[in-house]
């Protein structure tokens, strides 16, 4: 259940921060697994989260481009436990959820220095933040708003 203290702008920012750093952590750690996995360049290793082009992010592809794909699937499937963790809150989960997708599109257009036109990206980076903001406000609800309290001697 969410305090008082959660719809206080210092709070949200301080949650924010958290998260986003998580978010970009977890991206980068399955990013790490997955280049060395696939054998892929390491020097390709910093831009790996943000790839947008077809050629570089496919399921479709047995090379970086499906490592690029797996990258985002596996990091927001991750970001559950993240959104468990840092927003506690089964209201704001979803805030935090699409705020993170919406800094990473910004981020993939300034890297890119180009607008993510592949289809593929699109339904995945739509579909995964549906499914986690929904996904992360049944295990907040379930996990931490419906279980039991303790009560003195009742």
């Amino acid at each position: 259940m969410a305090s008082k203290t959660d719809w206080e702008t210092k709070t949200i920012l301080k949650k924010l921060i958290l998260y986003l750093l998580g978010y970009y952590i977890v991206y980068y750690v399955w990013s790490i697994i997955l280049v060395g996995a696939l054998h892929v360049d390491w020097h390709q290793l910093g831009r790996y989260p943000f790839r947008i082009r077809r050629s570089e992010f496919s399921p479709h592809r047995r090379d970086d481009a499906l490592g690029a794909w797996l990258a985002m699937v596996l990091t927001y499937i991750c970001c559950m436990g993240l959104t468990y963790g840092v927003v506690k809150a089964t209201r704001k989960s979803w805030d935090y959820v699409l705020t993170s997708s919406a800094l990473h599109l910004i981020l993939c257009i300034i890297i890119n220095q180009a607008f993510p036109v592949n289809w593929i990206w699109w339904l995945t980076i739509l579909l995964a933040s549906f499914i986690l903001s929904v996904a992360s406000e049944v295990v907040n609800y379930y996990l931490r708003d419906m279980r039991e309290i303790a009560l003195d001697n009742v």
